[in-house]
């Protein structure tokens, strides 16, 4: 028998578990059921429901199960006459105060108190006095309270101290003024706020956007991942088919079209929390408001007229087909120069359309492809230089972290989690060099940019020698950070820095690159990085004499930069909304990506695959589908075509990693040690890589929600609205 295991008997069976387990876990790994209300296995034991009592041999009192470890030889009963008369007992309690409005309630169908009372709870009360009532909390726009509901189990508010770091929820009162809010009156103000519904098991916490919409049983599932941060974190979308009359020669047709009430957290098995954030969990809102779902089209003088996709791919055929060859023009009476095609993607970027965008490009001869308003200028020739080099898994074996120009708490959150996790079982020390801001974990702050790494090189910080020694240390670069004109001086002087840790295990690199979206990810993976291979890099934009510029989810990019006064650039933007920043000549409306199925990576490297969730509007198309007609009418070679049409109709993860992988990128070892165009360097400290977490592109700047959320949550109180 192996030393971490302990024999045990249950229910008069023989069992081996755990040393370091509780009788309630013990009963898990045996399959046998136990009540709780309190325990959760992502929180702090409390063992103050008493629902989970127990009869342990030689004790005197039922034993409260998710409190008590296990010890060797031990007899544990669990359905006892009088374990069954306690559990009754406590249930009888919980109900005397608990109002009897459950076919009201947003938490119906899903209630562990409802599940509880029916398995285990008494066929009639004894209760004849005035319930109690309690007065609801405002907290936000995201959580919707009714406290009289509330049976104190404490999850909320050891979710809120542990895992949120917000010291904001707590218990105030004695006996039966006892109650649970914040102390002052303010809002929860976290970015996880969503994840104390799905904690609460009643309906005291439930979810304010969700409130009297659906009951779970009318809900489909569809089983996707999220692609609003780099972290790709499973998640459940459940939809509902609505029936919306249609009149065709006065025939009412009804036509049947999905739509998005709410989306949860879904365990993976890849690593074991499976927090979500607000911006995960209530942005899609944004697609149902001013949705694209007609070709606009704008002529000289800015007037907006609604086009079809064919005039829509007949025009940019033409324009593209123009820029191959030398046509002569006979209103200028002069041979029409062909210009430059640009690419930009902004969000949305799945592996499926910067593929294929960067072959269309490639074959009309350009290599200007480019993530965002600002490029980041990021070494991508070997994974090693823009992963994040190790799993969420193997932050188990940290032992100190430099975090340089980056923010994971608004970057990628579910990381921020486990940082702050670790950190308070293992008293952890992390020093940041970034803007200062609240982690939610202690930090030594050492500074803000490449004056504060030039003084960690050179070891005239104190507080940094003690990284050097210990075992396992490692950094985070943001590769936001990496927009300005210094971003290769930063990446030499960190990996200098990461080759004077110690790492003993390999079970982590020592440097790790923090991406804040698919989009940068994908990419870097496909080897798509304006640094070394564009002329976008090198060249004035308006020398660069820009004909035809396509936009994909144009959000932050702006028309004064990239559209010159001296040549007439035509703009196509493919969007799932209005952008206010960039005037475009043709807006063509696209799917979203819980609308269609593709493939992405994430921080760790991995390749995921997302679901189509819902039906896409009537007129709504996918990126890749519309370039891959305009290269049917452009010349381009069949093989290439046979490429991109065959290369995502695979559903194996491995089969599409795998031709990625044989894709040319043109690695050169020159661009390993890329300097910069200067050698003056800039001190600048570094800027806020993301200025407001809850509006990052046009699916969350027309999410109403998420307007509500980045307004009240810099609020600093309640009472004052």
């Amino acid at each position: 028998m192996s030393q971490n295991l302990l024999s045990i008997t249950i229910n008069n069976k023989d069992y081996q578990v755990r040393s370091n387990a509780s009788i309630l876990q013990a009963c898990e790994e045996a399959n046998i059921e136990v009540p709780r209300f309190c325990y959760h296995e992502k929180l702090s034991v409390a063992g103050n429901c008493r629902m989970c009592l127990v009869e342990v041999e030689k004790f005197p009192k039922p034993i409260v199960s998710c409190a008590m470890p296990i010890s060797k030889g031990m007899v544990v009963y669990t359905n006892t006459p009088l374990v069954k008369k306690a559990r009754e007992a406590v249930l009888e309690f919980l109900l005397i105060n608990h109002p009897l409005d459950c076919p009201i309630c947003d938490q119906g169908g899903e209630c562990d108190l409802q599940d509880e009372t029916l398995e285990y709870g008494s066929d009639r009360g004894r209760f004849f006095e005035f319930k109690r009532s309690v007065e609801d909390k405002e907290c936000g726009p995201v959580v919707k309270t009714i406290m009289t509901r509330c049976i104190h189990c404490t999850r909320c508010i050891r979710f809120s101290s542990e895992i949120a770091g917000q010291e904001t929820l707590g218990s105030f009162g004695r006996g039966e003024d006892t109650e649970i809010g914040t102390y002052i009156q303010s809002f929860i103000k976290t970015e996880l706020a969503g994840n104390l519904v799905d904690l609460c098991p009643v309906g005291a916490l439930t979810s304010k956007p969700y409130a009297y919409t659906a009951r779970s049983w009318e809900l489909q599932k569809v089983d996707t991942i999220d692609f609003f941060d780099g972290v790709g974190s499973d998640i459940l979308v459940q939809t509902r088919q609505l029936s919306a009359p249609n009149y065709n020669n006065n025939k009412v047709l009804y036509e049947t079209k999905e739509e998005i009430l709410r989306i949860l957290p879904k365990t993976n098995g890849l690593y074991q929390d499976n927090w979500i954030s607000d911006k995960t969990r209530y942005a899609f809102d944004g697609l149902k408001k001013q949705r694209l779902n007609k070709v606009i089209t704008y002529d000289r003088k800015n007037l907006n007229n609604t086009g079809t996709w064919p005039d829509a791919f007949f025009d940019s055929s033409k324009r593209l087909f123009r820029n191959i060859f030398q046509i002569w023009e006979p209103q200028t009476q002069s041979m029409f120069r062909p210009g430059k095609v640009v690419g930009i993607v902004e969000s949305m970027g799945d592996l499926e359309t910067l593929y294929t965008l960067n072959t269309v490009l490639k074959f009309y001869g350009s290599s200007d492809l480019q993530y965002s308003n600002t490029p980041i200028k990021l070494n991508v020739d070997l994974p090693l230089l823009f992963n994040l080099n190790r799993t969420l898994e193997s932050l188990d074996n940290l032992k100190s972290l430099i975090i340089i120009g980056s923010n994971p708490r608004f970057e990628a959150s579910v990381l921020n989690t486990l940082l702050r996790k670790q950190q308070l079982a293992k008293a952890l020390s992390y020093m940041t060099i970034a803007p200062f801001s609240d982690f939610k974990f202690k930090q030594n702050h050492s500074g803000n940019g490449v004056r504060s790494l030039l003084a960690l090189v050179e070891n005239k910080i104190p507080s940094a020698k003690g990284y050097y020694n210990e075992e396992n240390s490692s950094i985070i670069l943001g590769a936001e950070s990496l927009r300005g004109k210094n971003s290769m001086i930063i990446q030499n002087i960190v990996r200098f820095l990461g080759k004077k840790l110690y790492v003993k295990t390999l079970k982590g690199d020592r440097l790790g690159i923090l991406h804040s979206n698919i989009t940068s990810l994908n990419f870097a993976n496909l080897g798509l990085n304006i640094g070394s291979r564009s002329e976008l890099h090198h060249s004035n934009i308006n020398d660069l004499k820009i004909n035809n510029l396509f936009v994909v989810q144009p959000h932050k990019i702006s028309s004064k930069k990239w559209i010159s006064s001296s040549v007439y650039t035509h703009v196509t933007s493919f969007a799932t909304h209005k952008s206010t920043n960039i005037i475009s000549d043709k807006i063509l409306p696209i799917k979203s990506l819980y609308e269609k199925e593709g493939f992405i990576y994430t921080i760790e490297g991995r390749l995921r695959k997302f679901y189509k969730a819902v039906t896409a509007p009537t007129n709504a198309r996918s990126v890749d589908s519309f370039l891959i007609a305009l290269c049917r009418v452009s010349f381009l070679p069949k093989e290439w075509i046979g490429i991109l049409n065959t290369l995502w109709s695979f559903k194996d993860e491995v089969v599409v990693d795998t031709l990625i992988e044989k894709s040319p990128i043109n690695f050169n070892f020159n661009f390993l040690n890329i300097k910069e165009n200067s050698i003056n360097v800039n001190l600048n400290p570094f800027s806020f890589n993301i200025e407001d977490f809850y509006i990052t592109d046009l699916i969350t700047q027309n999410s109403p929600l998420m307007g509500e959320c980045s307004l009240f949550l810099k609020t600093n109180n309640n009472w004052a609205l």
